[in-house]
């Protein structure tokens, strides 16, 4: 594959700085808050420039939740594939995924919310699909190493783990008290001593 040119490798990283100002200001300011103008006066760019590379907000908006969403995919395969047992793994991505959504800044609860409204685009069906998918996977590689239940089917079990992720994360966004670390290390426990499989049976 041939390098990219000048040109292009300026290009991506124009784009890239755009994505990675405005997800600062998404964090600080909050998604509503934040305007093109101030993405691009933040990312050194002239207005007209931002255009050049993303049609609205929104669309930066999109290329956010897919870095986040590829970030996901990341943390669910290394835990699948890492050390300890998968009832471990399980509560550790319970864990993990919620105190990675309360160290996104002041206006993470706005920030997630404007990516799960993304939920009612054209890319909606496709994104849970894929979020199934990982889950799935991670799920299979316990189960082949005897770690997960056989007694329940896969299809139960994935619609269970990913539902309660889901609603976990749901809450913490329209309920300002709701203590998501806590009830992500709660919900996770309780999912791995349901559906692990029991040794000493």
């Amino acid at each position: 594959m041939p390098e990219p040119s000048r040109r292009e490798r300026r290009r991506l990283e124009i784009r890239q700085r755009i994505v990675e100002t405005a997800l600062l200001l998404f964090e600080t300011d909050g998604y509503e808050a934040t305007t093109v103008t101030t993405i691009a006066e933040r990312a050194d760019i002239a207005y007209g420039t931002f255009f050049n590379h993303f049609p609205t907000k929104l669309d930066v908006l999109r290329e956010v939740a897919e870095a986040a969403l590829h970030d996901l995919f990341r943390d669910v395969e290394e835990l699948s594939k890492g050390p300890g047992s998968f009832r471990d793994h399980l509560i550790t991505l319970f864990e993990q995924t919620a105190e990675q959504t309360e160290a996104l800044g002041p206006q993470a609860r706005e920030l997630l919310d404007a990516m799960m409204a993304l939920s009612f685009s054209e890319t909606a069906v496709s994104n849970d699909q894929r979020i199934r998918s990982a889950f799935r996977r991670f799920i299979e590689e316990g189960r082949s190493t005897g770690d997960f239940r056989k007694d329940v089917d896969l299809d139960t079990l994935l619609e269970v783990v990913v539902g309660t992720w889901y609603s976990m994360f749901l809450s913490w966004v329209h309920f300002d008290d709701y203590p998501l670390r806590a009830r992500a290390a709660a919900a996770g426990r309780f999912l791995a001593e349901t559906f692990t499989a029991n040794r000493t049976q």
